[in-house]
């Protein structure tokens, strides 16, 4: 009503209008179900403000009704592509909502509007038509954002959870908009309509969307005040007082769909800001709490960031590691970061070339572990800009599957290689035949009359001392290996004489005295060595054949000896 009072006469339109901002709200938060009381509510509402302002007149019905239509239609269209909570969530969001709430239905409800005045009270259309759309349009358009967040609760959600720095820095910066739009909407000599402008996109950088609907407000008010009593520059235009009010409603709305942009584009900002420390922060908790470490490096290879049991990982704390290279942490791992950055260098790289990385390496100052090391890429579009680096222990873990392959390797009995793993070291020594490699075998003499006349139990024991005496006179380069029963072999990285001293000391260690001593039993055994060199252009086949053919030999002269292959 006191809008009517203040910019309408007779049955022309009043070119302020908040009413129908307040209908638009609770249509966009209630479901449509609700819809109807709404609508009804504010019909009834709209009808007592007319007829108590202007006199009671049949038309009114229709004016009401109008009304209503056109604001549930600008909630309806809205609707259709959007939910009651995005009407000011992204620029997109309001660029929507100020076509349908501020340009499509205002301007259908002011043609039917303006063609009622017309025929009941001779009104002409053209001004009717204006006065309509401008009023409906920017009051819903100016309105609405301020009053959705003084019925939600934002402002006092805000209050609540703000520090008392940041409604300080609030309360200034507001006391500062509201003194310079007083100064500039109190006197009528000066066009500083720009000012306030310049002061609510600072509270749209500092405060964000609900700092400027509140900002919009208080110039609004100031300047609606200063109007309607007839002071400040937009008083001061020789205008109607109905042409002054239309322009001071474009111009809120100009700084509103101006300001509140700005202040959607600096409030996501701070969303995505804020949700990146979260999750850096949820982040670096769970590497904390997990046995793994986490390295970051930038493309000139230094260490940017550090997370995790650094420490007790590599020898340096996260702090010490903070500008090293890759190189502190092993030279395999920087051997492969220097790769990866000079494979992204260049021009047209394949997508494998910068795959990423597993490898197993020990750290430079904690050699006695194992750590499995991850290195992934970190890319800013085609180009490398940093590699990052997961690291866990797994020296338990290598450990374990290190004595399950030398279990695997190892006979049960004496725990020399096996047959399988001593052919497979054969192998390995053939394809280098840069240093001379001699091949022995050996085997008990008469072994058989042992387990015949003391029984399998005994015989293992003379199995097992036999096997620790050739190991014992072995050199720790040497392989020895049981290839079953009482068949011993040696594989040894030196010439034929160097391999027969080791034979002869092996023979006279078995022999010097008794391999089984029990309660009344003493067994005394020997061994007899067969011993071939691998020489070039000669197969491992060969090899074994000549020393078994040595052994042979040396087993008809009389055993307990050693016998080189021709």
């Amino acid at each position: 009503m006191l809008a009517i009072q203040l910019t309408a006469t007779g049955y022309d339109h009043a070119t302020i209008w908040p009413a129908d901002a307040v209908i638009l709200v609770l249509l966009l938060r209630e479901p449509r179900s609700s819809w109807g009381w709404v609508i009804g509510a504010g019909w009834v509402a709209n009808l007592a403000a007319n007829a108590l302002a202007r006199g009671w007149s049949p038309v009114l019905l229709a004016y009401g009704g109008i009304n209503m239509a056109q604001t549930a239609l600008a909630a309806w269209l809205f609707l259709r592509q959007a939910r009651a909570h995005d009407v000011f969530f992204d620029n997109r969001s309001i660029m929507r909502f100020a076509l349908y709430a501020g340009v499509v239905a205002p301007a259908i409800g002011a043609l039917c509007g303006s063609l009622i005045t017309w025929g009941a009270f001779g009104e002409p259309f053209a001004s009717s038509f204006v006065r309509w759309y401008l009023s409906n349009g920017l009051g819903l358009v100016v309105l609405t954002p301020f009053i959705g967040a003084l019925l939600d609760g934002s402002y006092r959600n805000w209050l609540r959870f703000s520090s008392g720095r940041e409604v300080l820095e609030a309360s200034a910066i507001y006391a500062a908009l509201a003194g310079i739009t007083l100064a500039v909407f109190l006197q009528p000599h000066l066009p500083l309509l720009f000012l306030p402008v310049c002061l609510v996109v600072l509270v749209a950088l500092r405060l964000g969307r609900l700092g400027t609907k509140l900002g919009v407000m208080i110039v609004a008010l100031i300047g609606l005040g200063a109007t309607i009593t007839g002071s400040g520059p937009v008083a001061a235009e020789p205008d109607s007082p109905e042409f002054q009010a239309l322009f001071f409603q474009s111009y809120l709305g100009v700084l509103l769909l101006t300001c509140l942009p700005i202040a959607t584009i600096v409030s996501s900002r701070k969303t995505l800001i804020l949700r990146l420390a979260e999750r850096e922060e949820a982040l670096r908790q769970i590497l904390e709490c997990t046995p793994n470490g986490c390295l970051g490096f930038d493309a000139g290879g230094a260490c940017k960031w550090s997370v995790g049991p650094i420490r007790a990982l590599l020898g340096l704390s996260s702090e010490e590691m903070i500008g090293r290279t890759s190189e502190s942490v092993s030279l395999q791992v920087h051997e492969i970061v220097e790769e990866l950055f000079r494979a992204s260098r260049k021009a047209g790289v394949a997508g494998d070339a910068l795959a990423t990385r597993v490898i197993e390496f020990s750290p430079v100052r904690r050699p006695h572990l194992t750590l499995e090391g991850t290195i992934g890429i970190l890319r800013q579009g085609a180009a490398l800009s940093g590699v990052v680096i997961t690291l866990r222990d797994v020296t338990e873990r290598r450990a374990g599957e290190l004595a399950l392959l030398a279990r695997s390797e190892a006979d049960d009995l004496t725990g020399l290689c096996n047959r399988e793993s001593f052919r497979s070291h054969l192998r390995s020594a053939a394809k280098d035949l840069s240093r001379p490699i001699s091949l022995a075998l050996i085997d008990i003499d008469r072994f058989h009359r042992i387990n015949a006349s003391h029984g399998h139990a005994i015989g293992d024991a003379v199995l097992f001392e036999v096997a620790r005496r050739i190991k014992r006179s072995a050199r720790d380069t040497d392989v020895v290996a049981r290839l079953g029963g009482d068949d011993f072999a040696l594989i040894l990285r030196c010439d034929l004489l160097t391999a027969r001293g080791v034979c002869e000391r092996l023979t006279e260690a078995v022999r010097q005295s008794a391999v089984y001593n029990g309660e009344a039993i003493s067994v005394i055994a020997s061994v007899s060595c067969g011993v071939a060199q691998l020489r070039h252009g000669m197969s491992v086949e060969d090899a074994s054949a000549a020393a078994h053919a040595a052994l042979q030999d040396m087993k008809q002269s009389g055993c307990n000896g050693v016998r080189v292959a021709a």
